[in-house]
């Protein structure tokens, strides 16, 4: 994995880099080549602590992770445990989500070849040819989500609907 490595308060030197190499290298087992987006490491030092903090991207999820300790290389073991205990769970997640996904559109698409499904009946209604506003009153009669309606002003089908949020919207069909 490759990550940008960033220090204030101290002086980076060689062996901290190696040592934080050697402590990745078991994220690594976990992450795939595609996995990681970004990942960057900072290690702060105050009066009596070093903190250590890793932000890694997932493909979109972003992965913080951070630690303090007197010693930065106890400080360092401990992100590089937290941090692949956190990125097997978020893998797990995805994983699980994937799942039921495929498993959503399976059902989908057996229940979308099922008999209900089908059109049972059609009802043949002629337009009435009204202005959006007339519409909307009728559709509001009617007690209606929807109403369809030839407009008056362009002599082209449009329909009027309810939106979720309670206002309503106008559907002009073009071509």
């Amino acid at each position: 994995m490759q990550y940008k490595f960033m220090t204030r308060g101290f002086e980076s030197t060689d062996a901290i880099r190696n040592y934080i190499d050697r402590r990745f290298e078991k994220i690594d087992r976990v992450l795939t080549d595609n996995d990681v987006v970004s990942a960057e490491v900072r290690a702060e030092k105050d009066a009596e602590n070093y903190k250590v903090k890793a932000k890694i991207n997932l493909r979109g999820n972003i992965i913080v992770v951070q630690e303090k300790n007197p010693d930065l290389y106890a400080a360092i073991d401990g992100l590089a445990d937290s941090l692949e205990k956190k990125i097997k769970k978020e893998k797990a997640t995805l994983r699980d989500r994937h799942r039921k996904t495929a498993s959503k559109n399976t059902e989908l698409r057996e229940e979308t070849s099922s008999e209900e499904d089908q059109i049972a009946d059609v009802k043949r209604v002629s337009l009435s040819v009204m202005s959006p506003e007339e519409a909307l009153l009728q559709m509001k009669v009617l007690d209606r989500q929807f109403f369809v309606f030839r407009n008056s002003e362009t002599n082209e089908i449009n329909i009027v609907y309810k939106k979720k949020d309670g206002t309503c919207a106008v559907i002009e069909f073009i071509g």
